[in-house]
């Protein structure tokens, strides 16, 4: 159930209400002319307009990869808040599902305004070191194998270093390969192929395919302005 305060619409999304009722005090000072309206979850999200907003608190909420959450079905903008540095290395996955932005924890408060306004003028709001990251990612593998596993690097919270490990898992290289391709010892590569089983609850490198096939990975084609 919505609690909403008039066209264009803000939706502030978190468990803590005292938080939701600060950053709607804050923001509707700010954007006069849209509504602003507070949830704890995303079952009535569907069907946004394409200028509605929403301010997802992972904080509070976990990781929308991880809930299945994909901007490009629901519609608006989605804007992540409250996240974690180790979300920086998922931007190219979050942006493969549809979201616009990030903000990590410190600095929600200080930044969100300004993310507001970048975000309503039809820009993505991510750091400068982590969009060129995702674009070095995407350069480097191309092609559907390094979408899918972009976008099950952010629903997983795999690093950039295990997205390139899994990839490469994907391909059929052995440990060896891999710590030949990526210079790294063989005991660090292990440890990768390790947290990346650990994270996504598979039981042996041979079931990691198996994940490009459970879920379909691929959202629909969105214009951009």
């Amino acid at each position: 159930m919505f609690k909403c305060m008039s066209t264009k619409s803000v939706y502030i999304v978190s468990l803590n209400d005292d938080w939701s009722a600060v950053i709607k005090s804050i923001l509707s000072s700010i954007f006069t002319h849209y509504r602003f309206c507070e949830s704890q979850g995303v079952d009535a999200l569907w069907s946004l307009q394409d200028d509605d907003v929403v301010i997802f608190d992972k904080g509070t909420l976990g990781n929308p990869s991880s809930l299945l959450i994909s901007p490009y079905e629901r519609g608006g903008e989605w804007l992540i808040v409250n996240g974690n540095p180790v979300d920086e290395e998922s931007v190219a996955g979050l942006i493969s599902l549809g979201f616009s932005g990030l903000i990590v924890s410190p600095y929600t408060l200080e930044m969100l305004p300004r993310a507001m306004r970048t975000i309503a003028a039809g820009q993505m709001w991510f750091s400068r070191d982590a969009m060129s990251q995702a674009l070095k990612h995407l350069v480097k593998a191309g092609g559907m194998s390094c979408h899918s596993v972009n976008v099950l690097g952010a629903r997983f919270s795999l690093s950039s270093r295990e997205q390139q490990v899994f990839l490469l898992l994907l391909q059929g290289k052995s440990n060896k390969d891999i710590a030949l391709q990526l210079h790294l010892s063989p005991s660090t590569v292990k440890c990768h192929v390790s947290s990346i089983l650990l994270k996504t609850g598979k039981h042996s490198r041979n079931q990691l395919s198996t994940l490009l096939l459970e879920e379909d990975v691929d959202p629909p084609v969105k214009d951009i302005a």
